[in-house]
């Protein structure tokens, strides 16, 4: 059969599509660029000669599929440096673009376990009329004008080289013959750099560009395992579980990475693969021997042989992208976790899941939570490479074998070397721990009860900052109001320091406590009162169910505690745990993003400050918080610190210690410390 440019078009999408699940042991260690594009320069090549009558090019003739009715150069690229070089001849080029088409294949290249590993991102189909340079080429097209002086003007803007005469005479011609949007950057260099950003933004095919993400673009968003790590799970569970599973079911298979894997490492075991998307199951190999696919989901499953090894392997729905971080995905996870040990409950059931640690941990949890028997379990860490992939990738294996462990405790190894332990977590009696082997002896209940900040959720009108001794609201209007319901205000990212006593920041607190009546706002500040209700269409737009049958303008996370001077806070959003003393004239309140604890007594909340900066608190905190979640200093996590048992540890000279390290005066004296113990260190 003859090759055609329809033909070609296809066939460079599915030369994609196979390389990308394949693995390239020439290239392994090779960083040179020209060597790895002649590797798939020749490699697509004999994959044409091998399917169609083609004429493959040579140096000589210039370009790599001369056929007329092809004319085709090829451009290999790595997506993180993405140009190449071209000899373009003359600045007609640069306009109306080369004398061929162009073929650009942009991939990424993954070194791992003594293998390579190709990630082809886009592969472009250019025709030569859209070769031209963007830029120049944009500015012409949106000209459109037939008066040379200001093509001419364009030009000179663009440093088109020539002189008055040479530019003149491409005016004329452009007038003639107005060329097309190009969409290369071309550079006025001798050997002009060929880049294709200007391409890869595209968000759908336009006319002559033909780009293979525009049919993988779902796949490739998806935090689907790639092949590597696939490959990499497969050959552990084989080599060091031992597993030979009768059967391999992999339940979210979208590119089918698991199945492929599997097929080289399990040949002889029977495959399944399930995904709820028939698109996704049409793009799988058919080829790979003993697999069975389904468009359906893990819920229809029916109750396999009893008697048979079952190996169930997947990526999380939820993936590892940690954006994708919410209870809903979570919650799906867990379901399918659930109903897998449901339906295959008393068989001999291996889950390997390849997800993020949060999800991991939060699986393990469920598991001690709900007495779900299970023989094994570990945690297996996988590091990231060059591409796209999550420091908090990791690998959760389960067996379930009809037997229970009495071990509440989860090992955890770096996948590859999986025999030595690098930490692991789990439960002491009823209490978490993220490294149970290294637990602070101060959990238990804090005696001063923690607080959230004040949830508003209306910023622009609630949020003030001062200028010049105004009030001026978030869209920088001029907000003239009393100050009597105006208080000092901080969030999260402004406790940077031990002691804070300035802010430049107010916010307007509408309530001593929740659900309190507001219509004394009109008599006790009735400037205020206006400027609320003038801006009531912010206030009706809130989102969240609990302003709803509430008083006008309610906030929450209000109460006694709010107005006191004194405050020892936290964000909740902190990976490092640091706490700041705050106080002002007037109470400062802070957001809902922080936690605190309040006081009246600055010495009180100082020696808190102090305690709960001292390395002893912030080893405990990281051990039984999870880092890797958006909030891991949550009201929960915070309560189980006992300042009581926190007493018993630190001394007097060691808070001491910490007033130096927090660079900061030292004021903590012998009888201020003595009467703080004899005030918390009483049982609750």
């Amino acid at each position: 059969m003859k090759l055609t440019i329809n033909i070609l078009r296809q066939e460079a999408i599915n030369f994609c599509k196979y390389e990308s699940t394949r693995t390239h042991e020439d290239l392994n260690g090779i960083t040179d660029g020209k060597a790895i594009g002649t590797y798939i320069e020749y490699k697509f090549e004999e994959y044409l000669k091998n399917k169609y009558e083609v004429t493959i090019g040579s140096s000589a003739k210039g370009i790599d599929l001369p056929d007329p009715h092809i004319n085709t150069d090829i451009k290999v690229t790595s997506v993180t440096k993405p140009q190449n070089s071209s000899p373009f001849k003359n600045i007609d080029e640069k306009i109306y673009g080369l004398k061929y088409n162009l073929l650009i294949f942009v991939y990424e290249k993954t070194d791992y376990n003594n293998t390579c590993y190709l990630d082809f991102k886009h592969c472009i189909f250019l025709e030569s009329e859209r070769t031209g340079d963007y830029n120049l080429t944009k500015a012409l097209c949106e000209l459109n004008t037939d008066n040379t002086n200001e093509i001419i003007e364009v030009l000179k803007n663009k440093n088109v080289p020539g002189d008055e005469e040479t530019l003149k005479n491409l005016a004329k011609k452009i007038i003639s013959n107005p060329p097309k949007q190009g969409y290369l950057t071309i550079s006025n260099a001798f050997q002009w750099r060929l880049r294709y950003n200007n391409i890869f933004n595209l968000k759908n095919e336009s006319e002559g560009i033909y780009d293979y993400k525009n049919y993988t673009e779902k796949e490739n968003e998806d935090s689907q395992a790639p092949l590597f790590i696939t490959d990499c799970i497969c050959k552990y569970l084989k080599n060091d579980l031992k597993l030979t599973p009768h059967i391999i079911i992999d339940f979210t298979c979208k590119r089918g990475n698991f199945l492929r894997s599997s097929s080289k490492i399990f040949p002889e075991t029977q495959l399944y693969g399930i995904d709820m998307d028939e698109n996704e199951i049409d793009t799988i190999e058919k080829s790979i021997t003993k697999m069975n696919l389904n468009d359906n989901n893990i819920f229809t499953l029916d109750n396999p042989d009893k008697n048979k090894s079952i190996l169930i392997m997947g990526t999380s729905p939820q993936g590892i992208n940690t954006k994708l971080l919410n209870k809903k995905n979570s919650d799906c996870s867990k379901r399918i976790i659930k109903k897998i040990t449901n339906t295959f409950k008393n068989t001999n059931l291996t889950i390997a899941l390849f997800c993020n640690k949060i999800l991991s941990r939060n699986i393990f949890i469920n598991l001690i939570k709900h007495e779900i028997n299970y023989g094994f379990i570990k945690q297996l860490n996988i590091k990231p490479t060059n591409v796209k992939m999550s420091a908090d990738a990791c690998l959760l294996v389960i067996q379930f074998d009809g037997t229970k462990s009495t071990n509440k405790i989860c090992e955890v190894s770096d996948i590859s070397n999986p025999s030595k332990v690098l930490y692991k977590f789990g439960f002491i009696e009823d209490n978490f721990y993220s490294d149970i082997d290294n637990v602070p002896k101060i959990n238990g209940k804090c005696p001063i009860e923690w607080k959230n900040g004040i949830k508003h959720d209306c910023a622009k009108i609630m949020e003030l900052k001062r200028e010049n001794e105004q009030f001026l609201n978030k869209n920088n209007q001029i907000v003239p109001i009393e100050s009597t319901l105006t208080y000092p205000f901080l969030k999260g990212s402004h406790l940077n320091k031990p002691i804070i006593t300035k802010t430049s920041r107010f916010i307007i607190v509408t309530q001593k406590k929740i659900n309190q009546d507001t219509q004394y706002i009109k008599t006790q500040a009735p400037k205020t009162w206006n400027y609320l209700k003038n801006n009531q269409e912010h206030f009706d737009k809130r989102k969240s169910a609990i302003y709803k049958n509430t008083p006008n303008f309610s906030i929450f996370g209000v109460g006694d505690y709010s107005f006191r001077k004194y405050k020892v806070a936290i964000s909740g959003f902190t990976k490092e745990p640091k706490f700041s003393l705050v106080y002002n004239d007037k109470p400062v309140m802070l957001n809902d993003g922080c936690y605190y604890l309040s006081f009246d007594n600055f010495y009180e909340a100082y020696i808190t400050m102090l305690i709960l900066n001292s390395q002893l608190v912030k080893n405990f905190l990281k051990n039984i918080a999870f880092l890797e979640s958006k909030r891991p200093f949550s009201k929960k996590i915070l309560k189980r610190i006992d300042i009581r048992k926190c007493l018993k540890i630190l001394s007097l000279e060691d808070l001491k210690k910490i007033e130096k390290e927090l660079n900061i005066d030292e004021i903590i004296t012998p009888e201020k410390f003595l009467k703080y113990k004899n005030k918390y260190c009483k049982p609750l």
